[in-house]
């Protein structure tokens, strides 16, 4: 049953995997990892909620929440960057 949300998730990611950002692509995955994903994108490609599906998918279909970050070089131009975390599964107990 967990290959299932890898396959989701590496679906998913490979959209990112094609041509970077700064040469004309959709996004790029700058970080993902211990329950984190930020993407870079260009909103004239591609716009957030098609990116924030990418974090949904990331998270195993899971509820994500955005983080607050200070804008940094990442997000050069007209270029947007996002950080997400992976919201726990109800009753999951990690909230008590």
């Amino acid at each position: 049953m967990r290959k299932l949300p890898s396959l989701l998730l590496a679906a998913a990611l490979a959209g990112c995997a094609s041509t970077p950002v700064s040469q004309g692509g959709k996004a790029d995955v700058l970080f993902a990892g211990n329950e984190t994903i930020r993407i870079r994108w260009n909103p004239l490609r591609t716009n957030e909620r098609d990116i924030r599906s990418l974090a949904v998918a990331f998270c195993g279909g899971r509820k994500v929440e955005e983080l607050e970050a200070a804008p940094d070089a990442a997000a050069a131009g007209s270029l947007q960057v996002k950080t997400w975390r992976c919201e726990t599964f109800p009753g999951s107990g990690s909230g008590m």
